[in-house]
């Protein structure tokens, strides 16, 4: 039934949106990106004392990007004001499964007002980390990326958001609250995460707890100054725990298998981060530390610096490093190169190489959503195409 209800709603909307977009209000647009990935001292699960081997898989979470569908409007109001909105589904190409929880709108699924002063917004929603991180990163959220370190950052979207944001002669300032900040959960037994089994995308804290004004709310803040030359921001993200949706379960944290049972335990971010451009050379970087409190503090801290270059029209070359460091000392340095070639406005095909080195107690993947043994010096390479539309 359920599959029968997906496809009649996926069909009604491109048919209203073929037809609104006749009127010039309604947009369709989408990407497509996939490739073949190889990784060394691959792990089947979390855990493992030795590497299974090598492992060659068509990439489900991201390639270069990941892969999504979704329906953008705008209506005008008249003085200044429009009415806009953002529908925005992921999927996994290599299957044709939903992503982010398994929601048919995973990504984004709000609708707003554009005013002189600001843009207002309501729905599901990117927050001002995000917006943050790909003002400040060239790999953006690809397979090889910061996504490896911490998978929070690709998935920093709030349920339940109502945001503001205003860009006001190069200086911006926006925030984000969140009453329930992710209301999926992902099915499973795992105890560790009272009963669900681990994904960033979907972490059981629905929020709106009648007696609780804290439970599974979260607040992200952005301010700083994009100019063409240079750009420099500041963000604050705290994210709350709280009971989950059965009876007995609980939120964890999005980075990692560590719960917050309940409103009194917290993850907040704090992100100093920037760029600065030369011509068809961009460099950007920053640094991410973070503090989850529960029972106990474990805080971590990201330095991250890459740059970008047109080496030609059709030809992009990114390259990025990053450094995690734990209170645990699972500590990790992490290398990425994309080469990219444009075979038309719409059409890219890539490739890229990425160098995880962990430490004795570390096992981060060199691929996001992956899994590796600790101490492994873990190499990767992807070869993959990407297309617009």
């Amino acid at each position: 039934m359920k599959k029968v209800l997906s496809t009649a709603v996926l069909a009604t909307a491109l048919l209203v949106s073929v037809q609104a977009h006749a009127q010039g209000s309604v947009t369709l647009y989408g990407i497509i990106d996939t490739g073949v990935d190889w990784e060394s001292q691959a792990a089947k699960a979390p855990g493992q004392q030795s590497a299974s081997g090598s492992a060659v898989r068509m990439t489900s979470l991201s390639g270069s990007l990941p892969s999504r569908w979704g329906l953008r409007g705008k209506e005008n109001l008249g003085a200044g004001l429009n009415v806009i909105f953002e529908l925005e589904s992921g999927f996994a190409p290599n299957s044709g499964a939903l992503q982010n929880g398994n929601r048919l709108f995973g990504r984004s699924a709000w609708v707003g007002l554009e005013t002189p002063y600001g843009t207002v917004r309501a729905g599901r929603q990117i927050n001002m980390t995000y917006i943050a991180l790909m003002k400040s990163t060239v790999m953006g959220p690809a397979l090889y990326s910061l996504a490896a370190l911490d998978p929070y950052l690709p998935n920093s979207r709030s349920d339940n958001a109502l945001s503001y944001f205003n860009d006001f002669h190069h200086f911006v300032m926006g925030a984000t609250y969140s009453t329930g900040r992710d209301a999926a959960s992902s099915p499973g037994s795992a105890a560790v995460n009272g009963g669900a089994t681990f994904n960033p995308g979907a972490t059981n804290c629905p929020g709106n707890v009648a007696g609780s004004s804290t439970a599974c709310r979260q607040i992200t803040a952005l301010a700083g100054y994009w100019g063409q030359e240079f750009g420099l921001q500041f963000v604050y993200d705290q994210l709350r725990g709280g009971p989950g949706l059965s009876p007995g379960s609980v939120s964890y944290d999005p980075s990692m298998p560590l719960l917050l049972p309940s409103a009194s335990a917290k993850t907040t971010r704090y992100m100093v981060s920037g760029y600065v451009q030369f011509g068809d050379l961009s460099i950007r970087g920053g640094a991410i530390h973070r503090m989850t409190t529960t029972a106990t503090d474990y805080q971590t801290n990201i330095f991250y610096g890459g740059a970008s270059y047109m080496l030609a029209p059709d030809v992009e070359l990114d390259g990025e490093i990053s450094r995690i460091a734990t209170t645990d000392q699972k500590n990790a340095n992490y290398y990425v190169m994309r080469a990219t070639y444009l075979l038309s406005k719409r059409t890219s095909i890539y490739t890229m190489l990425g160098f995880m080195q962990n430490n004795s107690r570390a096992s981060y993947s060199v691929g996001a959503g992956y899994y590796t043994v600790a101490n492994a010096k873990q190499t990767g390479v992807l070869f993959g195409i990407q297309h617009r539309f």
